[in-house]
């Protein structure tokens, strides 16, 4: 599926000249509350070799992490301490 997806927006944002900077995999495993271990609940992840099948660099891989649901849910989401974003961030700075 994530090759397919990959497939189409690359093809897609070609078609259009819209540059594409990063893939970030979302729900990449599952970070257990107790031990802080991420565990791949849907199998291992393909998304390094697919994204360089297209020449585009994995930028970030964001875990499913029930603190972060808990921060989203009691609305304090700026309070959530990951790093996750911070080489999405460093590569949009570098381009202004």
């Amino acid at each position: 599926l994530m090759d397919t997806t990959i497939r189409d927006d690359d093809y897609l944002f070609q078609r259009y000249n819209i540059p594409v900077l990063a893939v970030v995999e979302n729900m990449s495993g599952f970070r257990c509350p107790d031990c802080g271990k991420v565990h791949n609940i849907f199998g291992e992840s393909h998304i390094d070799e697919i994204a360089e099948k297209y020449g585009i660099p994995v930028t970030a891989k964001i875990p499913m992490d029930p603190s972060v649901a808990a921060k989203c849910d009691a609305g304090n989401i700026e309070y959530c301490e990951e790093n996750w974003l911070d080489p999405v961030v460093e590569k949009l700075a570098d381009l202004g």
